[in-house]
């Protein structure tokens, strides 16, 4: 399951989430668009899987992960398909961010992130981990190889490609995946079978959670109990981790949109920029590899150190108009955001267990969405107004220090009203 986590997250979501980024000059060019729109269209995709998350949550713990990333890669594939026949930014917004959006929101963000809490408990972190480097392996070798298709082809036949890549994914997903591990007779992680309740006496994701009595076990294609996502949302933990997710989330979205651009405006070539790039991406594997240290600290105090390699990394690629400047910024700001983006499920895991994972997850995908749409929108028209992206850097960089400083001593909550019952609604 974690190879197959690996393969699906990785081709699902990384062609098309990095794709924009490197064919951005062309379109401008070719359909005449302004560095606003593209913003604004990557927002708009960005929005698009955010919004579908909670109903992405509702369709696995109705169908199970097999099912929903299927219909989503396949969802995907037709919108990639459509991006590459467009000829305004109308079809644009249609093909990439509605149907691709939609795609990514049912096939890649939510059953990534489902599949280590579900199948795992004492290596969670480090199962979690693994799945993710899936996009950051695929993050590193896309960049590179659509520049090329640039050179040979267009953004066209590229698109075409993002869309092939999505069909596999969906054929990958119908023959390979599982909902859980009773589906092949195995249990989670090792642990001892269920107790006669249904619950689960290992579930705890972590050394220091604490898992209440008799609070049942959430899994792929199962029920959640009753009143564990108000539950969830009622803890200002949950709050406070998504707004760490969202100091992570932003700074990397703009960098992907408009990377690119903003090495070209500090004099380097399309091409160099798309290998520049990459090496971040590619950065992001060893983060989210080191994310396994969630199983042997507290996952908060990762997270917190990995906003703060970033805010420190975006302060440099302020400025990098050199290959000397330009390479150890990209790398610094790939290995803490997938230092952070691991973090960020095992905190969750963490803080809420399986019991509430799936909806609380959800919801915060949902408030990133709309939030983090917001990123690269306003950042495409600061560059439009100012030439530059100095302020919009600086800006994300306070934000990742914020992010940092609110993680840092946040503790687990109290699940002890969480049971499964009546008290779970009080």
């Amino acid at each position: 399951m974690v190879a197959v986590g690996f393969v699906t997250y990785g081709l699902g979501i990384a062609p098309a989430y990095y794709g924009l980024g490197v064919f951005a000059s062309s379109l401008i060019d070719d359909l005449g668009l302004t560095r606003q729109q593209i913003g604004e269209i990557f927002g708009a995709f960005t929005l698009t899987y955010g919004l579908i998350s909670p109903v992405a949550a509702a369709v696995i713990r109705r169908w199970g992960v097999r099912a929903t990333v299927t219909a989503g890669a396949l969802c995907a594939a037709s919108g990639f398909w459509l991006v590459s026949q467009a000829s305004s930014v109308t079809e644009l917004y249609v093909g990439y961010s509605l149907v691709g959006g939609l795609g990514i929101g049912f096939s890649t963000l939510l059953p990534a992130q489902t599949i280590p809490v579900f199948w795992f408990r004492r290596y969670r972190a480090r199962a979690t981990a693994i799945i993710l480097t899936g996009a950051a392996i695929v993050g590193f070798v896309w960049p590179p190889a659509a520049g090329l298709v640039l050179e040979f082809w267009d953004w066209r036949v590229g698109w075409r490609i993002v869309a092939g890549i999505s069909l596999v994914v969906a054929v990958i997903a119908v023959l390979f995946i599982r909902n859980k591990p009773s589906d092949i007779g195995q249990r989670r992680d090792g642990l001892p079978p269920v107790d006669a309740d249904g619950s689960d006496p290992g579930d705890s994701g972590h050394p220091a959670e604490a898992r209440p009595a008799g609070s049942g076990a959430e899994t792929a294609g199962e029920s959640a109990p009753k009143g564990a996502l108000m539950w969830a949302l009622r803890t200002p933990q949950f709050w406070i981790a998504t707004f760490a997710t969202l100091a992570n989330t932003v700074p990397w979205r703009v960098v992907t949109a408009h990377g690119g651009i903003h090495l070209e405006d500090l004099g380097f070539t399309t091409l160099a920029a798309s290998a520049i790039l990459g090496v971040r991406v590619g950065a992001s594997l060893f983060g989210r590899l080191s994310g396994s240290l969630g199983d042997f600290m507290a996952p908060t105090r990762v997270l917190a150190l990995a906003l703060l390699l970033t805010a420190v990394a975006l302060s440099f690629f302020v400025s990098a108009s050199s290959a000397v400047v330009a390479y150890p910024c990209v790398f610094a700001i790939g290995v803490g955001y997938g230092l952070a983006y691991t973090s960020e499920v095992v905190v969750f895991g963490w803080f809420f267990g399986r019991a509430a994972f799936v909806g609380s997850t959800g919801a915060r995908l949902f408030l990133i969405g709309i939030i983090g749409a917001l990123g690269p929108a306003l950042a495409g028209a600061a560059a439009d107004r100012t030439g530059s992206y100095a302020g919009t850097l600086w800006t994300c960089s306070v934000l990742a220090v914020l992010g940092a400083a609110s993680i840092w001593f946040c503790r687990p909550p109290d699940r002890s009203s969480l049971t499964g019952g009546p008290k779970a609604e009080q």
